[in-house]
């Protein structure tokens, strides 16, 4: 009897090592990624997520608007799971996690419709699926146009909300209304446009939708 409760005892000890030593790795291997990972039912579709990046584009984002933000994506879900619809090149979905670790720091800012309920009704969702569908492959839109031919990170999270739930989250600005006079600003104008930027063209920036009074912060990591 001794001999037997001391072998179950025995098998008991090795097997709570074992469990532990495999949760440690598991947390480790976690650690290791550098990815901050988020349960499914964090998020809702419609959810719109903010980053910023140290690209030389995204610095001018940021300086012309002053704003931390210089890339911003929508929530959805393929086959259950959370993806990012995001205007890059070209617009495509991209997985939470993998799109959270492109941010600088992995530092990611989740928005929401305050009264979403109200505005974001499940038909409106299975058709906004296939809006987002004919976005896809369309190429980025380096010059900032205000049309569908190519398309920009804020130009695509407002279209989306416009015409799938008859939304405007922010009102539209013109380029003359941003400041264009930091030297990298500048300097990429220049690149891009030449003599002749477009200041009367429409445009929405990621600080505009971060602005919204329409949207509350659900979580800033």
């Amino acid at each position: 009897m001794k001999k037997t409760v001391l072998l179950f005892g025995l098998v008991m000890l090795v097997g709570a090592s074992i469990y532990g030593l495999t949760r440690n790795c598991m947390k480790a291997a976690k650690n290791l990624a550098g990815v901050k990972t988020r349960p499914d039912s964090a998020f809702m579709e419609g959810d719109i997520i903010f980053q910023s990046s140290q690209s030389q584009q995204c610095k001018a984002v940021k300086l012309a608007t002053h704003s931390e933000y210089s890339h911003v994506g929508i929530i959805t879900f393929v086959n259950g799971k959370p993806v990012v619809l995001e205007a890059v090149e070209p617009v495509r979905i991209t997985p939470v996690n993998e799109w959270i670790a492109h941010g600088t720091g992995s530092h990611y800012t989740l928005m929401r419709m305050k009264n979403r309920k109200a505005e974001i009704l499940d038909s409106e969702i299975e058709a906004s699926k296939a809006v987002a569908k004919k976005f896809l492959g369309v190429h980025y839109d380096l010059y900032f146009n205000w049309s569908d031919d190519q398309l920009y990170c804020s130009e695509l999270v407002w279209k989306m909300y416009k015409r799938c739930y008859g939304v405007e989250l922010c009102s539209l600005r013109k380029m003359k209304d941003f400041d264009l006079s930091s030297p990298e600003v500048k300097a990429i104008m220049k690149q891009r446009y030449g003599n002749k930027p477009p200041l009367e063209e429409d445009v929405v920036a990621p600080s505009d939708l971060s602005n919204s009074a329409l949207l509350y912060v659900v979580e800033k990591k």
